[in-house]
């Protein structure tokens, strides 16, 4: 066991080393002055390290392939946020929020919170989480800085309206929710009329992020929750032709459906600014899972059958490419560029709408002419 840990450690000065390339290529001009992340366990960079809760994964061999070692991020490297903040030219990683203590506010926040969700009931059995509207208040703590930094609220607004917003919240409020016994939610709502609960509250959340002078906002869809390695365990039983847990998708397709409507309203609603759905289910498929050998499987060894945390100090796989899923729920960083690329410019149309992100940057937003955008301009 000795000789393992040391192993384990010795690989991950290696891979420290060799992956500081990631972001250290030289100075890079973002496509963008700011990007601010709002999500749950596949958009946290370790805001859950400063909180009082259980739901942390500060340690190895989570972040073996990071730069900077196990940091917070649910995976072996980069998750999906940071691959498009990459893509999106930063040089260097996006600030946590953690507890306020940030200079560098300007490039953009990260507000991310594993186990969190849209509803603020989702998760309190984890205790301490920044839910979305503690996300929410946290950013406009970070909005008043900008403000106060850049001379006024009216300067701050324009120099907030040309940054870019990602928001992926729900995968908590069915799994750590809606799906468990513990909560009677299930007993309350129908899957109509749970999904109808979740959106009606997202999108006060995303009327408020609006409100901030947010304008350019990419909200993610939920991905195939059934096809997570915890739950293949936990529903044997209730498995489809693929593996996956059937019901768990089915549930959360009603809440991407409504998703989108509700996107397009706030479209129709807000002229000057552009809500673009990201379509997580469908990149998070079998056919772009077609170049990993490993799509059902954790990497990682979990503490036990079911679960989703890595076991502290235990050796992962070698093979890390070649595996979708790092631990029971949560992406590999090969899966995780996989998905980024994706998002930030479309294979299919259906991959985003009406834009992907590097579509977004490229847009000018004035007041009523947003519709009229002309994509082949772009």
């Amino acid at each position: 066991m000795a000789g393992g840990l040391k192993a384990l450690w010795a690989l991950s000065v290696v891979l420290l080393v060799s992956n500081w390339q990631h972001w250290t290529y030289g100075k890079a001009t973002p496509q963008v002055p700011c990007y601010f992340v709002f999500g749950d366990s596949l958009f946290d960079n370790g805001n859950n390290n400063y909180l009082t809760t259980p739901v942390k994964v500060n340690y190895l061999p989570y972040g073996v392939d990071f730069p900077l070692g196990a940091t917070g991020r649910c995976s072996n490297g980069l998750n999906i946020a940071d691959t498009i903040a990459e893509q999106l030219g930063f040089d260097s990683f996006i600030t946590d929020f953690g507890v306020g203590g940030f200079t560098n506010f300007l490039d953009g926040v990260n507000y991310g919170s594993s186990g969190a969700g849209i509803l603020d009931e989702t998760g309190y059995l984890s205790r301490d989480l920044f839910t979305m509207n503690i996300q929410l208040y946290n950013h406009k703590i970070t909005v008043s800085r900008i403000a106060k930094q850049l001379g006024g609220d009216d300067v701050a607004k324009k120099y907030l309206s040309k940054c870019i917003y990602v928001s992926d919240m729900g995968h908590n409020d069915y799994l750590n929710n809606y799906f468990l016994d513990t909560y009677n939610s299930s007993e309350i709502y129908t899957p109509d009329e749970y999904a109808q609960h979740l959106i009606k509250t997202y999108k006060t959340q995303l009327e408020d992020l609006y409100s901030t002078g947010a304008r350019k906002i990419a909200v993610f869809g939920l991905i195939r929750v059934g096809c997570m390695p915890s739950n293949i365990q936990q529903y044997p039983n209730e498995l489809d032709d693929s593996s996956c847990a059937y019901k768990l998708n089915d549930d959360v397709k009603i809440f991407n459906s409504l998703l989108q409507t509700m996107l397009e309203e706030l479209n129709e609603k807000h002229k000057d600014a552009v809500f673009t759905y990201i379509n997580s289910y469908d990149i998070d498929s079998d056919v772009t899972n077609a170049g990993f050998k490993h799509t059902r499987e954790s990497c990682c060894q979990v503490l036990q059958s079911g679960a989703v945390p890595c076991q502290s100090l235990s050796i992962p796989c070698a093979n890390r490419s070649e595996y979708v899923y790092w631990d029971g729920a949560h992406f590999t960083e090969a899966k995780a560029w996989a998905f980024g690329k994706r998002a930030f410019k479309r294979q299919l149309p259906k991959d985003a709408h009406p834009y992907d992100i590097s579509e977004l940057v490229k847009l000018e937003l004035h007041d009523n002419d947003v519709n009229n955008v002309n994509l082949a301009q772009l």
